[in-house]
């Protein structure tokens, strides 16, 4: 065994073995196709509870182990890391809300835990020029019922999700999370995603036409928080994770150079030192949160770290290829598909273009205010 993740695949193996096993035997390219069975797989050994509280039925984890098994999960399989991004974003969001909610929202988020529900997000639709922040989704009131539209694309676990938490504009121009059973009629999954890049993570397209939910399933944002900060909040969770799952995959061609046994010191190091410094800062990051720090300081230091880790992927992947060599590229499909996968991690939103405005001024001295 090396030191390299060491405490990374220790967390997995701690909190989901059976999943940790499971990853360990099935290859590469199996794991990342359409229909690999890895989603169940992950629900089936209690990976939907990861970050929830033990209160709450949870396995308690912290951010900071949090961040340490999505970085072991991505590293032998990106697509499902994306996939459990966005369901913990999604389990993250929601237990934000429960902390200040009723009883029978809070034994709501229970029941979800104990059903080992796998819930999709519909938070963050990609809309050039728009926000991340700003619904697509409408829900407007009906009795004593709420009638959502919207389509959100892509939407991982698309085909595997038990229920979709959305973002919606109520019709009296609040804003909540609606909670949506994934078996609700009004609901259909269309194709989307074509290339077979993450295919795993099953991020087609989930379109609401004239879909009918209880009020009690749609959560309004509260008088003390205009701002939706536990959106925000859930965003932190979005970030850490999803930073962790494509360290993952870098660090998959890192095992990959040491099992070569190229005795390329240099370029390996090259290679590592982007990645491990990367790492240090987003355990940073988990440790502020665990701490129980939130807000505008420590989302533009996430953003920060985020832009940063960016530009050190793509040169530490380039470096571990080009140490690996021209044959192993030749012989094995895995190094040019995590090449590929790494390469993803940008385009997961915000984009760089919409929140440097936003930071540099900031930095100057503005509120910070995602857009």
């Amino acid at each position: 065994m090396t030191a390299l993740m060491a405490r990374e695949h220790a967390a997995l193996q701690s909190y989901l073995p059976d999943l940790a096993a499971y990853l360990d035997e099935t290859p590469l390219l199996t794991l990342e196709g359409r229909g690999s069975g890895a989603i169940g797989r992950f629900r089936d050994a209690g990976g939907t509870a990861l970050t929830i509280p033990k209160e709450s039925g949870g396995l308690g984890a912290s951010a900071l182990d949090s961040v340490r098994v999505q970085r072991a999960i991505g590293s032998r399989s990106p697509s499902l890391g994306a996939a459990t991004t966005m369901h913990h974003l999604s389990l993250a969001t929601l237990n934000e809300f429960a902390q200040e909610a009723t009883d029978d929202d809070r034994a709501l988020i229970k029941s979800l835990v104990e059903q080992r529900a796998v819930v999709a997000s519909g938070f963050s639709e990609g809309v050039t020029g728009g926000s991340v922040f700003i619904p697509t989704m409408t829900a407007r009131k009906k009795g004593s019922s709420y009638i959502v539209n919207g389509s959100k694309k892509p939407c991982s676990l698309s085909g595997s999700m038990d229920l979709l938490t959305a973002s919606v504009e109520v019709d009296t121009g609040a804003r909540a999370i609606a909670l949506i059973p994934a078996n609700t009629p009004g609901i259909t999954v269309r194709p989307f995603w074509e290339s077979w890049i993450l295919a795993g993570a099953e991020s087609d397209e989930v379109h609401l036409e004239d879909v009918e939910i209880p009020a009690d399933l749609v959560l309004l944002n509260g008088a003390d928080d205009p701002d939706g900060q536990h959106e925000m909040t859930g965003y932190l969770w979005f970030g850490m994770l999803v930073t962790a799952n494509y360290l993952g995959a870098a660090s998959a061609l890192l095992e990959r150079l040491l099992a070569a046994g190229k005795d390329d010191y240099e370029g390996y190091v090259r290679a590592a030192a982007d990645i491990e410094n990367a790492m240090g800062a987003v355990e940073n990051i988990a440790r502020a949160v665990d701490e129980g720090e939130r807000g505008q300081d420590i989302s533009v230091r996430l953003l920060f770290s985020r832009i940063a880790i960016r530009d050190a992927l793509v040169r530490a992947s380039s470096a571990a290829v080009e140490s690996l060599g021209g044959i192993a590229f030749i012989k094995s499909s895995d190094i040019g598909y995590l090449t590929a996968a790494v390469h993803a991690f940008a385009f997961h939103p915000p984009s760089r273009r919409s929140v440097s405005e936003s930071l540099a001024k900031f930095h100057a001295g503005d509120e910070f205010a995602f857009v």
